[in-house]
Order: C-alpha cells, then structure tokens, then sequence
C-alpha cells in the first residue's frame, strides 16, 4: 500500500483520545501538517485536553475541536491510541464511522481495539511520535523544524524524558534535534507548567492514604484520590514504590491509573495493561489500556478497595511466575 500520507483531496478526521497529552496532540499535529497539504483536515480531540498539551498546542500553533462533526468527513486518522474507551463521549462517533480508518499508536493490544483498515503500530516505541517517523522520513519534501519539534517534544513526554527509552528512541531524537534550532531548555519549556494547586494536594493525599506491600524485594502501593489518580501514581513511584495503583470514583464507576518503574517490569516481564488490567476484565466489568509501565483501568464496580487488592493480587501472580523463591509477602501497617 502507499503511505498514507500520499492521500488527496479527502476530508480528513485526526482523532486522538480524551486528555489528550503531549505526545497525543504533538502526533495529531504532525499528521495534520502533512496531510493538510493536499486534503481538508481538522484535529478532534474528545472532552478535554491536557494542560501541558494545551500550552504545547498555543506554542505550536496546532489548531483543535473538541465537537468535530464526523458526517463532514470521508476518512479517520486515529492517533495514539488503541481503545473505544479512550474516545469517551466520541467512542460511538467512531464506531459507526464508515469511512477508511488510518492507526498510528503505540499501545499494547486492548479488549474492545479500534477497527481500523490500516495499522501502523508498534508497542515497543516510547511514543506514538517513534512510531510516526520513519513515515515522516519516506516523504520526498524536507522535515520542517515545526515536525521535527512536535516529534521531539512527543517523545520527550511520554518516556518520561527517556527513562523508558529504547534505542530506537534515542535515534530518532538524534534525527530530529538535527532540524531543531532551539535550545534543549526551550524545547522543554513548550509544554512544561507549574502544577496547580488540586494536583499537589492529590499527589499528598495519595501518599497519606497508600496502602503500602512488600514483595520480596519489591515495594507496591495502592491508594484512592479524588482526581488526578494517574499523576498520584507516578508520585508514589517516584518517592519509593516500584509499582503503584491509584483509584479514582467516577460515578458509577472507578477509574484506576497505575506506574511502575522500568526496571522493576524488566526483571520480572511485568506488563501492567497485559498481565494486571488484562487479566482483571475477568473480575470486573470494564476497559483498560496502556503500556508495560503506565496504564489505566475503569471498571462499573463501586469498591475501589476490591478493584486495587486484585490489582496487587494480579502484579504478585505475575512475579511468581518469574521468581518461585523469595517472594514474601506483607502488607505494612
């Protein structure tokens, strides 16, 4: 098949998940400077979108709608992501489209995963950016310094500055740098803020109400928050645990977000989205995606302290498999 991006005179959807981060609207951004050269195209973004992505989109002149209206066009460019659920109140908007379906993303596989007519995917890259740029590379006009920015700052986020890197990252970061003039500090600045007030005490109160295991050598936390549950996770990581899971009530329903650090899913094959929140649609009813080390869970249950206490019992499961010996288990009070 040709590249997609060889398409003309359609009208096309760039669509990437609600809370779009980073690396969701620095994807969309590229495909939408590409595309709209020779097509009609917008950026859908369901809900709401991140604050750091929200000063990116400003910096970088990336234009959006969160309302787009899916009969105005003929073709869908899904961005960063692998699941209905993801798209929130834009989940059915896409299910009934029937259009031709373009995917880049680099999620592990998920139980209600996109339709889609073409896929370009690949779990290994550190962010859906990676995964675009050899793409990027096959086009016969020159990579502007504005995709190579989007592609940089893409891949800078969601490795969490290269701390779940792999060398294919560090090459195409390589590639891009080269087009970029800026200094590294103001590539940084593009999308870095100030955390607001309700994210520190979130990130506090995860911490005062964790509930925290140990096993083997290997420390787990859970706790319950009001809101920002997947920041409060990567807080409990980065103050001590090696994996954390935080549940956040929302309506009906419970919305748990959990980090690991790389090692720790190294040594023991540990993939959060595969072995803990595939395993636990078998329990609760619901869905959930994301990486070997940064995923999310929303299950129609109203015990967030059921849904955490299996998610321990699915990481204890799975690091059995690795190590019979040594692994004792205890929860501190």
């Amino acid at each position: 098949m040709k590249s997609p991006f060889s398409l003309k005179g359609k009208k096309i959807l760039v669509l990437t998940h609600k809370g779009a981060d980073v690396d969701a609207l620095a994807s969309s951004g590229i495909l939408y400077l590409i595309l709209k050269k020779k097509n009609s195209v917008e950026i859908g973004i369901p809900e709401h979108i991140s604050k750091p992505a929200e000063k990116f989109a400003e910096k970088m002149e990336i234009p959006y709608t969160h309302e787009p209206d899916f009969d105005s066009f003929d073709t869908l460019f899904i961005a960063d992501l692998n699941s209905y659920n993801m798209l929130g109140d834009l989940a059915e908007n896409a299910k009934s489209f029937k259009g031709k379906i373009f995917q880049f993303d680099h999620h592990s596989a998920a139980h209600d995963s996109i339709r889609a007519d073409f896929r370009y995917c690949n779990p290994e890259a550190a962010s859906t950016t990676e995964v675009l740029w050899p793409e990027i590379k096959k086009q016969k006009s020159p990579i502007s310094e504005k995709i190579a920015i989007l592609a940089a700052c893409g891949l800078l986020t969601d490795s969490a500055h290269f701390s779940f890197a792999g060398r294919n990252s560090f090459k195409v970061m390589a590639e891009a740098v080269e087009r970029i003039k800026m200094p590294y500090y103001e590539l940084v600045e593009l999308f870095s803020i100030e955390r607001d007030f309700s994210e520190r005490i979130a990130r506090l109160k995860a911490a005062h109400r964790s509930r925290i295991y140990r096993i083997g050598n290997n420390i787990a936390a859970t706790s319950e928050v009001g809101s920002f549950e997947s920041h409060a996770a990567a807080a409990l990581v980065q103050i001590g645990a090696d994996i954390a899971f935080v549940a956040m009530q929302e309506n009906s329903s419970v919305r748990v977000s959990a980090r690991a650090r790389f090692p720790f899913a190294e040594e023991f094959g540990l993939n959060i989205a595969k072995d803990v929140f595939g395993k636990l649609q078998e329990s609760f009813e619901g869905e959930g995606g994301g990486h070997a080390t940064a995923a999310a869970f929303t299950a129609k249950t109203d015990s967030s302290e059921k849904l955490l206490e299996k998610c321990i019992s699915l990481t204890l499961e799975k690091m059995k498999e690795k190590k019979q010996r040594g692994m004792e288990f205890k929860e501190y009070d």
